[in-house]
């Protein structure tokens, strides 16, 4: 691969400067994380401005380097910009949420175009799907789960949740059916424990900070203590 032109497509994971001028973008492609320097990007006249973004999914070219992890850009051009995720907080929070797990979990190889296709349309549904911003945000967990192969599914009936070593969580029923399938969960009571226990989950057997994780959920819960207020 080193010292090719690699045509793909790719989901903008996240951008960061690299000098006045200058982007770091890192993307996930079908066959895993991807890094590259886009020279030029913020220049008034530069071929780059408005091309990508964070949601973005693109079609990139980008010349992949013998040397080192940051590719350089050559092409892109945007597929599908999810311009609705700017105008809801929830769902721009959530978006950030998903986009940080699939960075920092996804692996590098073929498995990886399933991330992608988890990505893309779990932030597709941030705006298609009228569930609770905390159901959407505990499907998405449960899928990331599924595809870590940690998780297996749950039976209605409730039981208990495996951590590590001998410890269990026990589950009641309307959770664990909650758990079976969380879109169609309405009762935000329901929902909240069940976020209890996928956040002791991931705590206990997924690599990741559970400080953002919190933070997502005192935003949603925030916004619809200020939306309830308000009527």
């Amino acid at each position: 691969m080193a010292g090719e032109t690699i045509k793909t497509q790719a989901l903008c994971l996240s951008v960061r400067p690299w000098s006045k001028t200058s982007h770091i973008v890192s993307w996930l492609t079908p066959v895993g994380k991807v890094t590259t320097i886009v020279k030029g990007a913020q220049r008034p006249k530069s071929a780059f401005l408005g091309q990508y973004d964070l949601n973005y999914t693109c079609e990139i070219l980008y010349y992949a380097r013998a040397k080192g992890d940051m590719h350089a850009l050559r092409e892109c051009a945007p597929v599908e910009m999810r311009e609705y995720l700017r105008g809801d907080v929830r769902s721009l929070v959530l978006s950030s949420y998903f986009r940080s797990l699939c960075e920092n979990l996804s692996p590098q190889g073929p498995d990886c175009e399933q991330w992608l296709d988890c990505l893309s349309l779990s932030l597709d549904n941030l705006a298609s799907s009228d569930a609770h911003p905390i159901a959407k945000l505990l499907d998405f967990e449960l899928d990331i789960l599924k595809l870590m192969g940690l998780w297996s599914g749950i039976s209605p009936e409730g039981g208990s949740f495996e951590l590590r070593g001998e410890r269990k969580m026990p589950v009641s029923a309307e959770t664990a059916r909650c758990l079976k399938s969380p879109l169609s969960e309405k009762n935000l009571e329901v929902l909240l424990d069940a976020a209890r226990v996928i956040g002791v989950f991931y705590a206990f057997h997924v690599d990741v900070s559970t400080e953002a994780r919190r933070s997502v959920l005192s935003i949603i819960a925030k916004t619809i203590q200020k939306r309830r207020s308000a009527k």
